[in-house]
């Protein structure tokens, strides 16, 4: 009979041992490979997320709730057709790999038999709007006709949404360092605006523009 042994070590005996181990590690890691994959999906689909608070969330309600108030009141004591905040953001690169720059409205007011704006302005190329962030980053909050502004693609959303007189600011981050959006007014009857007294609009539109940035800051603590 041959002899396997070397020693007092068994050298048949320890090569099935191995090759069991082994075979069983390869087990192993070939079960395991579904439960790393849902793992990893469920922690890359959370990172993703675009809410730090879930939109039923007690202070995600609160918070856009505020803006909403805040929003209402500015439209109902200037006496305008509608309020709004609109924010920044990417949206997909160019092929050069530059982001896109882009502007949502995240929140509007308007008065009773105004139509609502939000449709139209979501996800819109801020390129389109070069006019608009000129007036946005002068941070003058004195209301400007309609009609005083030069031909563009602004003018004419503006009068396609029969706005005749607007103000419009910028929206800064909790540094108060970027500009992440901008609050605008807007009249849509020339009866009201030849009404507006701007040394009213103007403390106005500063004060509820601290209020909704303070709001906004708190939903990146």
């Amino acid at each position: 009979m041959t002899d396997n042994s070397v020693g007092e070590i068994d050298i048949i005996g320890s090569w099935v041992e191995i090759g069991m181990a082994c075979t069983a590690l390869v087990a192993g890691v070939v079960l395991a490979i579904p439960l790393i994959k849902y793992v990893w999906r469920n922690k890359y689909k959370k990172n993703k997320c675009i809410w730090k608070e879930l939109p039923t969330s007690d202070k995600f309600v609160r918070l856009h709730t505020k803006i909403h108030e805040y929003l209402t009141e500015l439209r109902v004591v200037g006496d305008a057709a509608r309020t709004q905040v609109m924010q920044f953001h990417n949206g997909g690169k160019f092929l050069d790999g530059s982001s896109m720059k882009r502007f949502s409205l995240t929140h509007e007011s308007c008065r009773t038999g105004v139509s609502a704006t939000r449709q139209e302005r979501q996800d819109v190329i801020l390129t389109m709007f070069s006019e608009m962030l000129e007036i946005v980053t002068a941070n003058d909050c004195n209301p400007t006709l309609t009609s005083n502004l030069p031909d563009c693609h602004f003018k004419r959303h503006l009068e396609s949404n029969h706005v005749i007189m607007f103000s419009i600011v910028p929206i800064r981050n909790s540094t108060g360092m970027s500009i992440i959006g901008c609050l605008s007014i807007e009249w849509c009857s020339w009866m009201k605006a030849d009404e507006v007294i701007e040394e009213d609009i103007v403390p106005m539109m500063e004060e509820k523009r601290r209020y909704i940035e303070a709001e906004l800051a708190t939903q990146n603590i």
